[in-house]
């Protein structure tokens, strides 16, 4: 048990008329450690027993774990569990809500630095976004006191912000603010849940962003899901902020976080939560492992996707070799001629030296959109201007070599494609750009493939 001095509140007494909260906090002479040598502490409070329980955080670079994220653990007079929510939400705790919350921060320090012995990494630490509501210069006062006292220093303190818990833009960023100042990392949660924009990152300045597990889930069903978690990553990562994904529950959510080159990762399948901090190297062997599986499917995929591509390139490229220098027609057809059923080719198109669209799109044979008739307005692309395009870009900066695009979305039929590009001179001096739109898999890496087929 903790040695704190609690005032006697009643149930009935709201926290703003509560007398001063005085926490004393016992230091064993000997030791110089908060609480002497208890092996894990717990306290009891209006009724209902606190523990602390600690989900270590790993590093999938470092296969380490990098932090614990402290977690509240709540059993009522008779021994039954109770959610933290419906504890903290509860009418009877709700007035003691800055008590409650104080009382659970100082548990899970005591539980934390008892049991890190000298080691370097983060706690997690949450707060209710109600706390501050009142009495929040006390509230402040205690956070740098309980940090002096408990020995540890402010940088490995990770202070977790609710994405959904503020109201009040002024009070969070004025409560971030403070905690910043102290030295702590400002971490916010649950992004990419309910309203979550990326306008409070920016507000907030938060060091580390922890998406939601619904990310994560809808990945493990959807490509394109799993294309916009690898986009939210990189786009948090060129903003200069760490990223942490929450619920990993599998192997294949594990494999497909490594895929998106997320920092962090926690969960049920690497960890769960304990009333003991995880050895550092815990899981190493089980990342080192999906590590090189990833790898190897990887390889295995692009090799296949890569040698398709690079077959289509050469017949591209043979086929203007021989037709693009001939007659010159407005009868683009019978330049791509067979080469429209080519597998996997979803367009052929011609541009202009300016980048202007000649005649319609010649269709491929590769799947199209099931949606494609809710598009139709996009489908002419007749007059198109094409200019700022990365393929017509490529085409007339390597004249006469095929290009080959990095994966984009494409406008005729809202579908993932790369485009092959050929910038040529016909013998009346006509410039002209003949492209073709190939269907995308994210294991082709076409950027091992630009420069393959010189003209």
């Amino acid at each position: 048990m903790f040695n704190t001095a609690i005032p006697p509140t009643s149930a009935d007494q709201p926290i703003d008329q509560a007398p001063s909260f005085d926490f004393r906090l016992r230091q064993d002479r000997a030791t110089r450690r908060p609480f002497g040598r208890m092996e894990h502490a717990v306290e009891r409070f209006l009724g209902h027993t606190l523990s602390s329980t600690f989900q270590p955080i790993f590093g999938l670079a470092h296969r380490g774990v990098v932090g614990h994220e402290a977690l509240l653990r709540v059993h009522d007079d008779t021994g039954r569990p109770i959610s933290p929510l419906a504890f903290f939400h509860s009418e009877h705790h709700a007035k003691n809500l800055l008590y409650s919350d104080w009382l659970s921060r100082c548990l899970h320090l005591r539980n934390f630095v008892r049991q890190s012995n000298g080691q370097d990494g983060w706690l997690f630490l949450n707060f209710h976004p109600n706390v501050t509501r009142t009495g929040k210069s006390r509230h402040f006062r205690f956070t740098e006191e309980l940090l002096r006292i408990h020995g540890i220093e402010p940088n490995r303190v990770v202070v977790e912000i609710l994405e959904q818990g503020f109201h009040d833009e002024s009070r969070i960023v004025e409560i971030v603010d403070h905690y910043r100042s102290l030295g702590c990392l400002i971490a916010v949660d649950d992004f990419g849940a309910g309203e979550a924009n990326f306008d409070r990152i920016w507000k907030l300045k938060a060091d580390i962003v922890k998406l939601d597990r619904s990310l994560i889930v809808q990945a493990s069903r959807d490509a394109r899901a799993r294309a916009f978690l690898s986009s939210i990553s990189t786009m948090l990562h060129q903003a200069g902020k760490l990223v942490l994904l929450e619920g990993i529950e599998t192997e294949e959510q594990t494999l497909i976080a490594m895929d998106a080159d997320v920092d962090f990762v926690q969960g049920y399948h690497l960890a769960r939560p304990t009333p003991h901090l995880t050895p550092i190297r815990a899981a190493e062997p089980l990342l080192a492992s999906l590590s090189g599986q990833l790898l190897e499917r990887e390889r295995a995929n692009a090799h296949t996707q890569t040698r398709e591509l690079n077959n289509r390139i050469g017949d591209f490229l043979a086929l203007f070799k021989k037709k693009v220098t001939g007659k010159q027609t407005d009868r683009h057809e019978k330049r791509f001629g067979k080469y429209l059923k080519n597998p996997g080719v979803r367009r052929c198109f011609v541009l202009d030296g300016n980048g202007i669209q000649l005649g319609e799109n010649l269709e491929g044979c590769a799947p199209v959109n099931p949606h494609r008739r809710q598009l139709i307005p996009l489908t002419d692309a007749r007059g198109a201007d094409w200019s700022r395009r990365d393929y017509f870009r490529r085409a007339m900066r390597y004249f006469g070599q095929v290009q080959v695009t990095g994966p984009y979305f494409s406008l005729p039929d809202a579908q993932d494609c790369v485009t092959l590009s050929l910038a040529m001179r016909h013998k009346n001096g006509q410039v002209r750009v003949y492209c073709c739109d190939l269907a995308w898999s994210r294991a082709v890496r076409p950027e091992l493939l630009i420069h393959s087929h010189a003209g």
